[in-house]
């Protein structure tokens, strides 16, 4: 962890930055005290699966969905289906 003066700070803003999105931690003093600290934000749940391949990005995000399938009057829910299927389970 390393410490920046305030005045310092102001001159090289961009060359403290770049430090930070190395990963380092700096420290912001005023006439030697300790008054800040500016660090890297954590990564995102979702950009961490990303990066250990746990989960992949779409490769079409805009591609439409197909339309939902209607049923016809005679035929059963899913509820009704597995309200059935549970029945048939009991003794």
């Amino acid at each position: 962890m390393r410490e920046v003066g305030i005045r310092a700070l102001k001159q090289n803003a961009s060359e403290v930055i770049a430090d930070v999105v190395q990963g380092e931690t700096i420290v912001v003093t005023d006439r030697g005290r300790q008054v800040a600290q500016i660090s890297p934000l954590p990564n995102s749940q979702l950009a961490t699966h990303i990066a250990t391949a746990m989960i992949t990005k779409a490769k079409n995000p805009r591609a439409k969905l197909p339309k939902p399938t209607r049923l016809s009057k005679n035929s059963r829910t899913l509820s009704d289906s597995l309200k059935a299927s549970r029945a048939a389970e009991r003794y």
